[in-house]
């Protein structure tokens, strides 16, 4: 039986008091699932013979979204490609409903530094009931390979690291940093797939010297006028934002590119940072252009959280943006949730995703033990709301007056869909007499209840989640 509300308050109160003073009483598992199931006994044949992926209840933020952790997306669920651990997951849309999605440093064994080493490897996934699913690889038949051949000698530190991925008109382009120790950046390359990822041809070097080094880490996005747009900064976590554009033909040639200076509203050879200040501190980001507006996520290091800005306007300074946070750095010893995810970095947004219901990747890596090392999908609704974003203002424009390349929307099968499927004119009277039935019970319930929520939002996150 569950204990009384007050009951439960005090319970936890005694707990992080006693955690305060160095004795060790967790209040919950350290783990973003409360169970996390155990590898398969034997080497699956595919997607299907994976176990069920459990999902945490969603949680309400201060800011007044939703977010869920909907489970993680390699360890077990991808035993059947051979990448026990790894992290980022930079997407782009494929044929139908499926996606490449592309990480960073991974391994085949069950934590970081467990069995072999690639970066960047790449599979083939798609949405399954609100999930991602990992189907094949995208370069090999059974695991997943190296994208990218390079040589790696014992010892060395050498390693790619990829920043984003596009599709235009079928051809795949990768941007990378290669890196001797995470941060050590010594040039990055671009590469461009025609075999949705099979195979990658070099197009272009950009030297460390270019933009004094704040051009390395970039994310992209073609726009309504047909330019591609990217946001960039450089791979230390400590810089601002800044933004070019450029043609696809320019793409392997950064140093060609048009930079944007939001002091003098100008395009040209100057560029002047778009987002920037003693809260910003710019680390892994994902530029996306959804429902008409410009969506970009990125990891702060000042504020050691994944946070989400939106506008429909790109070429501006995005200082005075509102920020919703979606996943803020929080202590192991505590139940990983979006207001207690410790050591959040990334933040990639999943094909087919709205404004009103974004799916990101998050990773997270506990640096002391090594034992977690993980990409994580988050369900993020109520950012339209968030924004005061017009839902008008969210419907697709006239394509014959538009050249915009946005990624198609696959039908969501979430429990909100489900419950707009019992309630549309197909479903029967008897289903809506219950359901019209148990709204007015909860109703009536909610009223009994009302001043619980009142209390509870002045509560720390972590006693919010135990006390319900």
């Amino acid at each position: 039986m569950p204990l009384p509300p007050l009951t439960r308050i005090i319970a936890c109160a005694t707990t992080l008091a006693l955690a305060a003073t160095g004795i060790s009483v967790p209040c919950a598992q350290a783990q973003t699932n409360s169970i996390l199931p155990a590898w398969p006994t034997v080497r699956p044949n595919g997607p299907e013979d994976l176990p069920s992926k459990p999902k945490q209840k969603p949680m309400k933020m201060p800011d007044g979204t939703v977010v869920q952790i909907m489970g993680d997306v390699l360890g077990p669920w991808a035993a059947h490609v051979g990448i026990g651990a790894g992290d980022l997951g930079t997407m782009t849309p494929l044929n139908g409903d499926e996606f490449a999605m592309i990480f960073g440093d991974s391994f085949r064994g069950k934590k970081f530094g467990e069995g072999d080493w690639i970066s960047p490897v790449g599979v083939v996934a798609r949405m399954n009931n609100g999930q991602i699913e990992i189907l094949r690889p995208l370069k090999g038949h059974r695991d997943a390979y190296g994208l990218i051949n390079y040589y790696r000698k014992e010892g060395d530190n050498l390693t790619l690291i990829p920043s984003d991925v596009i599709n235009i008109n079928g051809t795949l382009y990768m941007q990378g940093m290669w890196n001797r120790g995470i941060g050590n950046v010594l040039e990055t390359q671009t590469w461009k797939s025609t075999d949705e990822g099979k195979t990658w041809k070099s197009i272009g070097r950009t030297p460390n010297y270019y933009l004094n080094g704040l051009g390395q880490l970039i994310s992209w996005e073609k726009g309504p006028d047909g330019y591609i747009y990217a946001v960039m900064s450089g791979f230390q976590r400590e810089h601002p934002v800044y933004l070019a554009r450029f043609t696809e033909e320019q793409i392997g040639s950064q140093e060609s590119w048009e930079l944007y200076n939001p002091n003098t509203d100008e395009w040209g050879n100057e560029a002047g940072a778009i987002l920037h200040g003693n809260k910003i501190k710019a680390g892994e980001m994902n530029l996306r252009y959804i429902d008409n507006h410009w969506v970009f996520v990125m990891f702060n290091e000042a504020t050691l959280a994944v946070e989400v800005r939106i506008s429909d306007t790109l070429p501006q300074s995005w200082n005075d943006v509102p920020v919703a946070t979606i996943a803020k750095n929080g202590y192991w010893d505590f139940q990983q949730t979006p207001m207690n995810f410790s050591q959040p970095y990334g933040g990639y947004i999943v094909p087919g995703s709205t404004i009103a219901n974004l799916d990101v990747v998050i990773s997270q890596w506990n640096t002391n033990t090594n034992e977690r090392y993980m990409s994580t999908q988050f369900n993020v609704k109520g950012l339209d709301t968030f924004f005061g974003i017009d839902p008008e203002a969210m419907r697709p424009h006239d394509q014959n007056d538009v050249d915009v390349n946005v990624t198609p929307n696959p039908p969501q099968t979430d429990d909100m869909d489900a419950e707009d499927n019992l309630m549309s004119s197909e479903g029967s009277s008897k289903t809506k007499a219950a359901l019209i039935t148990v709204g007015v019970l909860a109703g009536l319930g909610l009223i009994a209840a009302v001043t619980w929520p009142t209390i509870r939002e002045y509560l720390p996150p972590q006693l919010q989640q135990l006390v319900g």
